[in-house]
């Protein structure tokens, strides 16, 4: 367990009871008091600020705790949407699935790493016996995109067969800045033949986002 070696005055204590205290036995009892707190009590705390908080912490001298949310209350966000199913058409090029509802935004009061998890149903409803439908989604923040895949295939061979699977995607995006981060569902169909796509986004179908400092 960490500890801080107590302060004895009396290893210093060079006075004579019997005398008057001199000026150099003064100064060296407060010499012992400034290395205690310098090399001891300072040192230790401001490597505990930078175990806990990183090199932005500050010690401002007043008390008052800086952060809204600290190592207790981590910094989080939560959100879901429900509603309406969204359909995805676009090929061959990764798309927003919605870029308003299928996003989730949250502003790092401290520099750090960010999990980022989303979980969704998709559905694909063929219309002709001839099908096919293959699309992926990843999430991103506009600068990195999750090495997770979530892959969606299915081929019946039936006309009017509905397919329904629910994904789980989950990335930590590495070193996000203190300042306001959206990340976004993506989508990227391969094929899509005689079939229509959806990502639902009902009352018992939600899509939920959810991000965490870790």
């Amino acid at each position: 367990m960490a500890s801080i070696t107590d302060l004895d005055y009396t290893t210093s204590d060079s006075l004579d009871s019997g005398k008057p205290p001199q000026l150099a036995n003064f100064r060296t009892i407060f010499q012992a008091f400034e290395d205690h707190i310098n090399d001891k009590v300072a040192d230790n705390l401001v490597a505990l600020a930078n175990d806990a908080y990183g090199s932005a912490y500050t010690f401002d001298n007043d008390g008052v705790k800086q952060y809204t949310d600290d190592l207790y209350n981590k910094t989080n966000a939560e959100d879901s949407y429900t509603g309406g199913d969204v359909t995805i058409s676009t090929t061959g090029a990764w798309t927003d699935v919605d870029t308003t509802n299928a996003a989730i935004s949250i502003t790092p009061e401290l520099a750090g790493d960010f999990r980022v998890v989303f979980q969704f149903n998709v559905e694909s409803v063929t219309s002709n016996a001839t099908n096919a439908t293959n699309v992926k989604f990843r999430l991103t923040d506009g600068s990195e995109n999750s090495t997770a895949i979530a892959k969606f295939h299915r081929v019946t061979g039936v006309n009017g067969t509905t397919d329904t699977m629910q994904v789980t995607l989950e990335h930590s995006f590495m070193s996000w800045s203190a300042a306001l981060k959206t990340v976004k569902l993506q989508y990227y169909i391969t094929t899509s033949t005689n079939t229509t796509i959806k990502v639902l986004a009902d009352s018992s179908h939600p899509i939920t986002m959810f991000a965490e400092k870790i």
